[in-house]
This record gives C-alpha cells, sequence and structure tokens, in this order.
C-alpha cells in the first residue's frame, strides 16, 4: 500500500481527496484481509492436511514395523520349525540305522542257526541212509543165503522126488 500524496487546501487536506484515498485504503484493506483469511484458511488447511499425513506416517510406521516384527517372528519360527524337522530326521535316522543293524544281526544270527540245523540234519539223513544201505546189503546177504537155501532144498526135493520114482 502507497502513502497517498494529499493536495493542500485552505483548510488542511482537500476532504474528498482523503475521503477517495480513504475509500481506497478500506477496499485494500478489506482485499488484503480476505486475501490474509484465504491464506490462513489455506495454512489451517495444509496444517489439517500435515496433521493427517503424519498420522497416517505414523500408522504407515507402526504397519511397517508391526510387519518387520512379524518377518522377524515368522523366520525365527521358520528356523526353530527347520531346526526341529532336521533334528526328528536325524533321529529317525539314527533310529532306522540302529533298527536296520539289530534286524541284520538277527537275520544273521537266524540265518547262521538255519545253516546249522540244515547241516546237522544232513549229517543225520546221510547216517540214516548209511544205516539204510547197511540193512539193505544185510537183507540182499540174507536174500542170498536164503536163496542158496532154497536152492539147496529144491534140489534135495529134486533128488527125493527122484528116489520116489
Amino acid at each position: 500500500m502507497e502513502t497517498p500524496d494529499f493536495k493542500r487546501v485552505f483548510r488542511g487536506y482537500d476532504s474528498e481527496a482523503v475521503d477517495q484515498a480513504w475509500t481506497e485504503t478500506d477496499r485494500q484493506l478489506s482485499e488484503a484481509n480476505a486475501a490474509n483469511k484465504e491464506l490462513r484458511l489455506q495454512i489451517n488447511s495444509l496444517r489439517e492436511q500435515n496433521s493427517e499425513w503424519g498420522n497416517r506416517l505414523k500408522d504407515y510406521e507402526q504397519i511397517e514395523k508391526d510387519l518387520r516384527d512379524a518377518l522377524l517372528s515368522a523366520q525365527r519360527v521358520a528356523t526353530q520349525i527347520k531346526d526341529e524337522a532336521t533334528k526328528h530326521a536325524d533321529d529317525i535316522l539314527q533310529f532306522a540305522h540302529s533298527e536296520s543293524e539289530t534286524l541284520i544281526s538277527e537275520a544273521t544270527r537266524i540265518s547262521e542257526s538255519k545253516e546249522i540245523e540244515a547241516e546237522s540234519t544232513l549229517v543225520e539223513k546221510r547216517v540214516e541212509i548209511i544205516q539204510i544201505e547197511e540193512q539193505i546189503q544185510g537183507l540182499m546177504d540174507q536174500k542170498a543165503e536164503l536163496q542158496t537155501k532154497v536152492d539147496q532144498v529144491m534140489h534135495y526135493l529134486n533128488m527125493a522126488h527122484d528116489l520116489f520114482d
């Protein structure tokens, strides 16, 4: 706003020029007040937006923190589950290895026992076969003796038959 330059008249300043300057100053003051009011409204609106964006930012920062915490927790849980699964798998493998060794040992023992039993049975059967062969030989010897005796008896019978005829 400019300082008005008034002309001097007989009793002070020209009242019409003062009124006109006063009106212009009042108009400029009203415009400045309106612009000031508009700027204050804009400032308040921007402050509200700034506050709202600040709250949103805090919310997003909290969400980010919660997500990081959840991710870290999930990583810890995943690591724990993986470690437990690895330990469980190792336990299962160790048990399976131990069980397989036990089964192999038992199967070997049973196999050796059956082999000894089979060899023993084979020896017994060979002895029985030898005994049966000896019995057969004895029976064949007896048959030969009996055949000889039958032949002799037949010879005597023929001789006796010849004598009676």
